[in-house]
Formats: structure tokens, sequence, C-alpha cells
């Protein structure tokens, strides 16, 4: 019997859904502990909450799990309105170790947050929203805290920023959002003691708020219950989207910026009384160039670090801090403009191309086990696979492709001081990676296509 499951399973996924009968709403996760300063995948239960997804007319999303041991997984789609039925899905994730979920099988409503609940663990899942036009991802996360910070916004002019407040809980959520600009602290009167229904959303447009600011750091303070956000920051076509960051005084960056047609930068918010001093490291494939950079951020006045300058083609990051602060990396498709030509040769008007943006959150706290779902998943694009060792040995790293079946692992060697990017292209036998290593490195995917870019940071294996 359970082998006539696995095989079922095995083409729902290569289907790139998987449908099954329709349970009983549950009541929701409880919170149950104290919050931590990372999102990590434990030996044990977990839910995972993944804000920014949408699956309607125009766009698709998916969502990958990914987990070392035989899982059952239960995903819960809340719908907006408050005490509207959930639509509830069950899977099971046999010892291949991966799913990939075709939300528009379960529900095509536009958008459409979500939780997933393992019952064991190591496990963790992922999620990316596409159109023809965009292509984004966030690492769904585990942790719940009170107070979320959320750097690296902008509503100037070409940008859309947007922020989700998703409240996956029963009960009502009480929340106020504070804001910093280049101008220092932003009064947003319009967003304190905002009431988000238990299993419902809001969407906040900062556009309409606080026009044309540069730079727009966000910080989420829940009086009353829980939310999980997420900040959206949309182009002409493309879009970005990330989760709240946890201040620290270390962050790594696999990936900063994936090619030569990127301009990276880092978003860094100071939510300290004091200055807080920050050091770039700058990661090639060739070596590290130690204190490549060096800036201040001052208190409530969020700090845009051009790296652009810093390194030819692809890169990482590491930020060394004397006070936490919030961080995360942007890479944005500089601007091509080309000259077309009619037919007999005559060249007519300049045309743009390219707004393709990319971003994610960093990782405080390198690890030698690492969970990737949605590696090598997704569709009509190339796929990377990003290792960074800001260590002093060479590390050797297993990479164990996860998915319809058991795939045989291969090794890589990262060296000391350098970041090694991997292609892998897309796998409709995989659906994700896990990636060992001798020694503590830090972990994270892209994913690149002609109309958009997406970064994806790596889970941490705790135990």
């Amino acid at each position: 019997m359970k082998r006539l499951l696995g095989l079922v399973l095995v083409a729902a996924v290569v289907a790139g859904a998987v449908v099954l009968p329709e349970p009983e709403a549950p009541s929701g996760p409880d919170f149950v502990g104290p919050e931590t300063r990372e999102s990590v995948a434990a030996a044990t239960a977990s839910v995972w909450y993944c804000p920014w997804v949408a699956s309607g007319a125009l766009r698709d999303s998916t969502v990958m799990l990914a987990s070392r041991v035989e899982v059952n997984a239960e995903l819960t789609l809340p719908q907006q309105l408050a005490g509207e039925p959930a639509d509830v899905e069950e899977v099971r994730l046999e010892d291949a170790g991966a799913l990939v979920i075709n939300v528009g099988e379960i529900v095509r409503r536009g958008d459409t947050p979500l939780f997933v609940e393992f019952t064991d663990g190591p496990a963790a899942a992922a999620a990316i929203v596409r159109s023809e036009q965009l292509l984004t991802g966030d690492t769904c996360v585990a942790r719940i805290p009170k107070v979320w910070e959320l750097p690296g916004g902008t509503t100037r002019d070409g940008r859309t920023m947007t922020l989700r407040l998703f409240n996956p809980f029963p009960e009502l959520a009480k929340v106020s959002v504070g804001g910093s600009s280049e101008s220092g602290e932003t009064g947003l009167v319009d967003l304190q003691n905002l009431d988000v229904e238990g299993r419902t959303w809001q969407d906040v447009n900062l556009n309409a708020i606080v026009p044309l600011l540069d730079d727009l750091a966000l910080t989420v303070t829940s009086s009353e219950g829980f939310v999980i956000p997420s900040l959206v920051i949309a182009g002409t076509t493309d879009e970005a989207s990330w989760p709240g960051a946890a201040p620290s005084t270390v962050f790594e960056f696999p990936v900063a910026s994936p090619g030569s047609e990127f301009s990276p930068s880092l978003m860094v918010a100071n939510s300290n009384p004091t200055p807080a001093t920050v050091t770039i490291d700058v990661y090639t494939a060739d070596g590290v160039t130690l204190a490549a950079r060096e800036a201040e951020v001052d208190p409530s006045i969020p700090r845009r670090i051009d790296l652009s300058d810093l390194a030819a083609g692809s890169l990482g990051v590491r930020l060394r801090s004397t006070a936490p602060v919030a961080a995360v990396v942007i890479a944005e498709e500089s601007t091509v403009v080309l000259e077309p030509t009619d037919e007999e040769g005559q060249i007519e008007d300049d045309v743009e191309r390219g707004d393709r943006i990319a971003g994610t959150i960093g990782v405080s706290n390198p690890s030698s086990r690492w969970l990737l779902p949605g590696l090598q998943a997704v569709r009509d694009g190339e796929a990377t696979l990003w290792l960074l060792n800001t260590g002093t040995e060479t590390a050797t790293v297993t990479l164990q492709p996860l998915g319809v079946r058991e795939l045989p692992a291969t090794k890589e060697s990262v060296m000391p001081g350098s970041v090694l990017g991997i292609p892998l292209g897309f796998n409709v036998s995989v659906g994700g990676y896990f990636v060992e290593s001798s020694s503590p490195i830090s972990v994270a995917w892209s994913v690149e296509s002609p109309l958009g870019i997406m970064f994806v940071a790596g889970t941490v294996v705790s135990g």
C-alpha cells in the first residue's frame, strides 16, 4: 500500500500539482513558544507561512515542500472575507523528500496567502508567483515574533510598494506600522491600530500614503495577536518580495547579483538609538575583498549601499555591523536602451528594455545543513544554487536532489573566501535539495527568465 501511495504522488507531482479530497478546515496553528531569530527546519512538527501567494486569471503560484523524513503536510488557504471557510489540502511526502503543488489546482481566486503544517521534520516550504511578465519568490517563514522589520522599500517613480499583513490565526490581530525614510521617521498615522481579522489579510499601498520616497523601511508591531508580513516591490513588469528580517550584527547573502547586467545594493535599517557602522565584504568565485565598503547607518534613516562598482559579474556579500540592524539585498536590472530600426534601416524612437528585480533576506548564522524547497522546480527559468564560504577552510558540499524518486547526490568544493554558483536549470523530477557541508556555509538560490528574476534564501536545518 505504501508503494502504491508513493506512485500516486509521483504522478501528481510530475503533473505539477497535488489534488486530494478536501478535509474540514482545521482550527488553525497555535503560537507555542518563544520567537526564534531565524526560521529553521527542525526535527519536530512545524508551521510555515507563505503570505505573498496569488493564483488567478493572470498569475500562477506554486508551493514547494521539502522534508528529510516521511511526513504528512496540510495546506490551509483562508479566504479574505472573515468567517468564510478555508480551503484545505492534505498531502504526504514520501522518502524522496519533495512535492511541488500548483495552487491553481486547489483554488484560483487571486490573492491566496496560505500556511503549511508538517507533522514531523526537518521540513520547510517556499512559494513562487509568476505570470507572463514577472517571477517572484519567497522562502516561507516559521518564526512569528511580535515585531517585524522590513527594510528595502521604495515609493520612488517607477516602483510600487505593497505591504501584506496576513493573519493566519483565528483570533483578531491589532497591528501598527511604523516607517523611516531618507528624511527620518515617516508618520504613518493611518496605519496605527489596524484590525486584521482572523484568517484574513490586508494589503497596504504605500505609494498612496507616502509617495516618492527613495528608501523606506517598515516596522510592523502586533499589540494583539500575530501577523505575518511580506513586502513587495514592483517595477514596470517584474516584482520582488521578501519576508521580515530579524536584526543581527552579521548577515551573509550568497547571491547579491547573478551577473553584470544587474545593479545590486544592500538596504540597511537601524532601529537602535545610536548610529551603527556597517562593513561590507565582497565575495566572488575568485576570492574575497574584505572591508570593500564601510557606511554609517543613522537611527531611523535607512541606508542604501550601492554594490555595483565593487565587483564585475556575480557576487555574494557579508555585512558586519557594530549594532544589530535589519538588511536585505536587492538586484535591479540595468536599463538597456535599444535603437530599433524600420524595414529600411532607419532608426526609430529609442525603446527601453530591462526592469527585472529580485530581493531576499540574509543569513545571520552559516550552517552545515540546508533545505531548499523548490530548487530546480521552476519551469521556464534557469535556476542557480549559490554557496558562500566565508570561512578559512575549503568546504566539501554534498548536494542531494529531492523529488519524485531517489536520485544520486553530487559533491562540490567551495574554496575559503569565495562564492560558487552552480547552474541547475529545470528538472521535472526534482522538487528541492538537501545541502550538507563539511564546514558552515551560507546557501541561497535564484531563478532567471527573460521576463523575471527571483532570489530565495535557503533554510537552515537544525539538530
